[in-house]
């Protein structure tokens, strides 16, 4: 299981860094994706209640948000719903 999180890791970086690096403004791309990956893990954390289940928001899952943006906030969601 650790090393399909970590391919599935690896993999979701490569795809990230290939996806804004075609863009116009990467820089740009990648400030909005991370930007937008911490506010998504921040409302996550604001209906866990209502959910039952939330991320803790600790620097592992902060450094996921920002670096991989939206797509991580997702597989942390689904990492949650699997473990």
């Amino acid at each position: 299981m650790d090393v399909l999180m970590i391919c599935l890791g690896i993999f979701f970086t490569a795809a990230f860094f290939y996806i804004c690096g075609r863009q116009r403004k990467p820089i740009k791309a990648m400030a909005v994706n991370s930007a937008s990956g911490i506010v998504l893990l921040i409302l996550s954390a604001a209906i866990s209640g209502f959910l039952g289940c939330g991320i803790p928001v600790n620097y592992a899952t902060v450094i996921i948000a920002s670096g991989l943006g939206i797509p991580g906030v997702i597989m942390l969601l689904l990492i949650k719903f699997i473990i």
